[in-house]
């Protein structure tokens, strides 16, 4: 997965214009835009917490009025896009780790194309085919509330899901 930055711009037919920017940090104590976002609420304790997508630009440095955060979930594909807007994310951090879930809205997925359709589109598109469907993943990071270096834990097929509204609402309901 990378993590992009994106330059947004409203266009006269009420669409929004994203042109890359570059890759950004998430994780990580020093530069990462989670913890950067998320520390004020860290103490001594166990502790939840939910940073939105302007709590982490801002924390960058970045204006939440032009900038968009975006999960590109195919980073390497030659034939597919995935990108997913990111808009929030709850954590609970305990003392060294903190499992998270990140909730995105989707912007394509699974968008077939030959390589230069695809470079294209990841380096500048409009939301006008989007449909942003809530999109959840879960992940963690090898740091909490009083030690660790904020960094991603394993990251792999059998510890990263990314869930579509229909199927967060039915594990939502289960004991």
């Amino acid at each position: 997965m990378a993590f992009l930055l994106y330059q947004t711009t409203a266009l006269e037919d009420g669409n929004m214009q994203y042109d890359r920017i570059k890759e950004v940090r998430l994780a990580g104590n020093r530069n990462g835009l989670i913890y950067s976002a998320c520390k004020r609420y860290l103490s001594d304790k166990n502790v939840g917490w939910t940073i939105t997508d302007r709590d982490m630009l801002t924390a960058g440095d970045y204006d939440p009025a032009n900038h968009a955060l975006v999960i590109d979930t195919e980073p390497n594909s030659r034939v597919n896009v995935g990108l997913f807007e990111i808009k929030s994310i709850a954590g609970y951090s305990y003392e060294g780790w903190t499992p998270l879930m990140l909730t995105f809205q989707m912007l394509f997925s699974d968008r077939l194309g030959n390589i230069r359709k695809i470079r294209q589109i990841k380096r500048q598109f409009h939301d006008g085919e989007s449909d942003r469907r809530i999109v959840r993943e879960f992940l963690y990071v090898g740091g909490g509330y009083s030690q660790g270096k904020w960094n991603w834990g394993g990251n792999s097929r059998t510890t990263a899901a990314l869930l579509w509204t229909e199927a967060w609402d039915y594990f939502h309901q289960r004991p």
